[in-house]
């Protein structure tokens, strides 16, 4: 019982504390008559919040807007992640792991045409394993964008994760749980520079872009790298009566320090209050979050119930196989938790994971995460 309530005082402490440090600004300065934290953090979000100082116009969600300029707005966004994590292995026994995993200020550039856009976006705790910990490895979204039509633009820079997975290439506050698959975090979950080409369609979205095949900004020039990603949606023109399918494909080939050849197939659905997601992807060696010359594939599925609009649970199995050619490298992990969504930019997530693998000892965790983002 004593454990219990020591869990349960640590994830107060260092996961909504934080959050409620912000609430110290000196609001009544500013006549503003808010209800609470929790509504102040949407309406200013969603710009409701009247005679609002500057730098809560920055935060909303138009942000700050000029007049018979060449900048249309200038919008500063916060990406906050805390995670307590209490797991238990063979090897280590039972211990707490705390991680401030996300602090990421960024801010966004809307020039007057309506169509460029310019973004700087940083991560200033990233330490990724293996990765060289300097500025450059920080950076995130680093770019220019174009609109060339209503459906198309070209970005040139470090956009989002590539998208040679689908769960790969969901950023952290997009993620149904509090980890990415096996496959999502060992082949995608990583940025590189280069030049792409997004398209929005009705019946298909595409994002097809060359880069410079580095991982974060490290050693340029060793190689290119292509990835293209196509997602068709069939009953776009029916999706309110028949739910929302969309049927996808990734294919990413390059060469760093090894050559790679990595492709993957995604299908997702969405009626009401359900949501389903399976992916498989296989490689060739692969140049992920690290590079490895070994055969891996792997596969995950995902299904989710809306209990109410802000409640949602959700259970996944997750199988990966680290090299192909070996028989006892396989690891699956099941999953289940409930995400807690009280406004758009806020959420509250609790998983359990039990994984088990025929060369390493079985393991279970209890993860909790606190994100928003302004």
């Amino acid at each position: 019982m004593k454990k219990i309530i020591i869990i349960f005082t640590l994830i107060f402490l260092f996961n909504i504390n934080p959050i409620f440090a912000l609430e110290e600004v000196e609001l009544e300065k500013e006549n503003l008559k808010l209800s609470g934290y929790g509504d102040y953090l949407a309406d200013a979000y969603y710009g409701r919040v009247e005679n609002a100082p500057t730098l809560y116009k920055l935060f909303s969600k138009k942000g700050l807007e000029f007049e018979n300029s060449f900048i249309n707005s200038v919008k500063l966004s916060f990406l906050y992640s805390g995670e307590l994590s209490f797991l238990t292995t063979a090897h280590k026994g039972q211990y707490l792991k705390h991680d401030f995993s996300t602090v990421e200020p960024a801010i966004m550039i809307n020039f007057n045409n309506n169509k460029t856009q310019a973004m700087f976006d940083i991560n200033v705790l990233s330490n990724i394993s293996g990765y060289s910990n300097h500025f450059t490895q920080k950076l995130r979204r680093v770019y220019v964008s174009h609109k060339i039509t209503d459906n198309q633009k070209i970005v040139f820079g470090q956009y989002t994760r590539l998208p040679s997975t689908y769960d790969g290439s969901r950023g952290i506050y997009m993620q149904d749980t509090v980890e990415k698959t096996q496959l999502g975090r060992t082949f995608g979950n990583t940025m590189s520079v280069g030049v792409r080409n997004l398209g929005s369609y009705k019946y298909v979205d595409y994002d097809i872009g060359i880069y410079d095949s580095t991982r974060f900004m490290q050693q340029f020039g060793k190689g290119m790298d292509f990835t293209g990603h196509i997602m068709f949606k069939p009953f776009a023109n029916c999706s309110q009566k028949t739910g929302e399918l969309k049927i996808g494909t990734s294919y990413n080939i390059g060469k760093n320090n090894i050559s790679y050849n990595q492709y993957s197939f995604f299908a997702g659905y969405d009626k009401k209050k359900l949501h389903a997601k399976i992916e498989y992807a296989a490689a060739d060696g692969y140049n992920g979050i690290y590079e490895s010359r070994n055969s891996a594939e792997g596969f995950y599925a995902t299904l989710a119930y809306d209990l109410t609009s802000k409640l949602t649970m959700l259970a996944r199995y997750d199988v990966f196989d680290y090299n192909t050619h070996k028989s006892n490298d396989t690891k699956n992990e099941y999953t289940v938790g409930i995400t807690y969504h009280p406004f758009e930019n806020i959420k509250f997530l609790i998983n359990y994971v039990n994984a088990s693998g025929k060369n390493q000892p079985t393991s279970n965790a209890i993860l909790f995460a606190t994100r928003f983002i302004l």
